[in-house]
C-alpha cells in the first residue's frame, strides 16, 4: 500500500481533486461541478465530491490515504459551514471502496481539514501561509495572512456582490448593451456577441433569459470571455469594462495590504481564479499598479493549480 493524501479544491465554478503521494508526486486526478455552499444544496456537493474523488482514486486501487484538504469556496471562517463540508467528506470515506483506502491512524476530525479556497491558493503560489492572495473567478476575494496568525478578507461576499469578478464583468456587460439598446436605440458589438453565445434573437430577449431558473450565477460570469473576446477586438466599451474590473480588485488588494504587518521582508502577491489568469488586460493593470504603488509586495505569482496548495496542507496536516 502506498501512502497519499487527498486534495480538493472546490470553487464556484468546478471542483478539482488529486490524490497525491507523501513527496506530491499526482497519482490521479478528478473533477466535479461546483460545492460551493451558497450557490448548490448540500446534495449537489455531496455528489461532486464524491465524483471528483472517486475519479482521482479509480485507478489507484493499492493507496493508502492518510490525510485530506479541502479548500472550498464560499465556506469561509464558518465552523458550521466547515462542520458540514468535514462531514460531507467523511459519509463519502466511510462507504466502499474508499473506506478500504483509509490508514489506521485516520481520525476524521484530525485528518480531514477544511479551509477556504483562498488559503490553499495562498498556499499554492507563496509556498506559505504568509502573504495575499487575489482571487478572481466566479466571485472573487482578497485574503491575507501571515506567519504569526494575522489575517485579513476582503470581499468574498458572494458573486452578487463581489467586485472585479466575472459575474460582475458580465453584469455591467448586460446592463451596458440594455442601456444602449434603450437609451440609443443601439445593438453594441458586445450585444451581438453575447446574443450570439445565448442563441437570442434580440436584446429584448435578454432580460427574460437571465431571469429564467436554468440561468446560473456562472453563465452570467462566463460572459467574462466574450467580453475579453470584445476587448482583444478592440471594443472600447469592453476595453472598459475590463479597466474597471482591474482598478476594483486592485483597490481591494490595496485596502487588505494596508492592514497587514508583513514585516521587513515584504510578501508575495498570488494571483488567481479564471478572470485574473485568462484575462491579460485585467492581470497586467494589476500587476502594473502593484510594482508601482505597493513596495510590500516584492513578489507576484500566478496560481493555475490552487489544489497544489491543498496537497501542501494536508502532507502537512499528515504529519503533524
Amino acid at each position: 500500500m502506498q501512502s497519499c493524501v487527498l486534495a480538493i479544491d472546490g470553487g464556484g465554478s468546478k471542483t478539482v481533486c488529486v490524490v497525491a503521494t507523501l513527496n506530491r508526486k499526482v497519482l490521479g486526478r478528478g473533477s466535479g461541478g461546483t460545492t460551493n455552499p451558497n450557490l448548490v444544496s448540500a446534495p449537489e456537493i455531496k455528489a461532486s465530491l464524491q465524483k471528483a474523488i472517486q475519479e482521482a482514486i479509480h485507478d489507484h486501487p493499492e493507496i493508502q490515504i492518510e490525510a485530506v484538504c479541502v479548500g472550498i469556496a464560499g465556506v469561509g471562517a464558518s465552523e458550521e459551514k466547515q462542520t458540514e463540508v468535514r462531514n460531507v467528506i467523511w459519509e463519502i470515506l466511510s462507504t466502499l471502496p474508499f473506506c478500504r483506502m483509509l490508514s489506521e491512524r485516520f481520525n476524521p476530525s484530525l485528518n480531514i481539514g477544511i479551509v477556504t479556497d483562498a488559503v490553499i491558493a495562498l498556499v499554492a503560489g507563496a509556498g506559505v501561509r504568509h502573504g495575499i492572495v487575489a482571487i478572481s473567478g466566479t466571485g472573487s476575494v482578497i485574503y491575507g495572512e501571515t506567519i504569526k496568525g494575522q489575517k485579513i478578507k476582503v470581499g468574498g461576499w458572494g458573486c452578487l456582490l463581489d467586485e472585479g469578478s466575472g459575474y460582475a464583468i458580465g453584469r455591467i456587460a448586460l446592463k451596458e448593451i440594455l442601456r444602449a439598446y434603450e437609451v440609443f436605440g443601439k445593438i453594441t458589438h458586445l450585444a451581438k456577441l453575447i446574443l450570439n453565445a445565448w442563441n437570442l434573437s434580440s436584446v429584448q430577449d435578454i432580460v427574460n433569459h437571465i431571469y429564467q431558473k436554468a440561468t446560473k450565477p456562472t453563465d452570467i460570469a462566463n460572459l467574462a470571455k466574450i467580453v475579453n473576446s470584445a476587448a482583444n477586438a478592440g471594443d472600447d466599451s469592453a476595453r472598459d469594462i475590463l479597466r474597471k474590473a482591474a482598478n476594483e480588485l486592485y483597490y481591494n488588494i490595496s485596502a487588505a495590504t494596508s492592514q497587514m504587518n508583513f514585516g521587513k521582508d515584504g510578501a508575495t502577491l498570488v494571483l488567481s481564479g479564471g478572470v485574473l489568469m485568462n484575462i491579460e488586460m485585467v492581470r497586467e493593470i494589476i500587476i502594473e499598479r502593484v510594482r508601482a504603488e505597493l513596495p510590500v509586495i516584492t513578489s507576484i505569482q500566478l496560481c493555475r493549480e490552487p489544489v497544489n496548495g491543498a496537497v501542501i496542507l494536508a502532507l502537512k496536516n499528515c504529519s503533524s
